[in-house]
């Protein structure tokens, strides 16, 4: 009888350890396959409103930052954005720094000839040239066309849409806009929503948009073609097919109406009429 009791005993302990290790264990054995809870995200911070360095808190924001919220919310990780120290996306592509970079168009090979991986469209971002009073665009095909070298992925697109296109790459907006009105470049392209920022500078009201050479270009996260890649990708693709329309374009409304531009010392004795 004390033996039936004993063997009973040891029959409960063993079926609470078993309990115990089903509920307590498997999660930490399933996870190991199971893509990262948090992603980070290299993106240059000199495309306001698209990302930014938002001078009150010190954090990147912008459109860009919203809409991968949104999906990374919607999916049900994290993500943490980081500047990028490369001089361009391809040169980022191939940091390990990073799990996803951004903004692309299309899939471009990384600066050291890498094949990769870009997610779903964010959101449609048009594309617009800019000259000055001087200027005027015929044919777009034809023309010196001035970017920043961070928009190199960019400009990579912009060539497969219009090859015979010139594009010279500076390393600011200031680089820019000096070869503009050193006529080294005939105009000078970003997206309409880095326009709506750029050009609040008071010295800058002699440059007007060419609304008949606009075109949309997709604007999307990208990484490496790794069997880790493609899972981050995926998971990224269910957050952005459940972001609704119209929260992308409320997002993209919310910062090209905000009043980002900081005026300079200059900027006020030029729009002052001291200069």
């Amino acid at each position: 009888m004390k033996s039936k009791r004993i063997h009973t005993t040891i029959s409960i302990a063993l079926l609470f350890l078993v309990i115990y290790l089903g509920v307590f264990l498997t999660p930490v054995y399933a996870s190991s396959d199971s893509p990262a809870t948090e992603f980070t995200v290299g993106v240059p911070v000199d495309r306001c409103p698209m990302f930014y360095i938002d001078k009150d808190n010190g954090k990147i924001a912008g459109i860009g930052v919203d809409l991968m919220e949104s999906a990374a919310k919607e999916a049900g990780f994290n993500v943490a954005f980081k500047a990028i120290s490369e001089s361009n996306l391809k040169e980022a592509l191939d940091s390990t720094e990073y799990d996803l970079v951004m903004p692309f168009g299309s899939a471009v090979s990384s600066a050291s000839g890498q094949a990769t991986i870009v997610s779903d469209n964010l959101i449609q971002t048009p594309f617009t040239l800019v000259t000055t009073d001087k200027h005027s665009i015929s044919d777009i095909n034809t023309i010196r066309v001035g970017m920043l070298k961070s928009q190199g992925g960019v400009a990579e697109t912009v060539k497969q849409l219009y090859p015979g296109i010139t594009i010279n790459l500076y390393n600011s907006m200031a680089d820019c806009i000096k070869a503009l009105r050193n006529e080294e470049v005939d105009a000078l392209l970003h997206n309409s929503y880095a326009w709506s920022y750029v050009l609040q500078k008071p010295s800058y009201n002699d440059f007007k948009v060419q609304p008949s050479a606009m075109f949309s270009m997709d604007f999307r996260a990208g990484t490496l073609e790794t069997p880790e890649g493609r899972k981050r990708i995926e998971l990224l693709n269910e957050g952005i097919a459940a972001i609704p329309e119209t929260k992308k374009q409320a997002i993209a409304l919310d910062y090209t109406t905000r009043d980002l531009y900081v005026y300079t010392f200059g900027d006020y004795l030029f729009q002052y009429k001291y200069f």
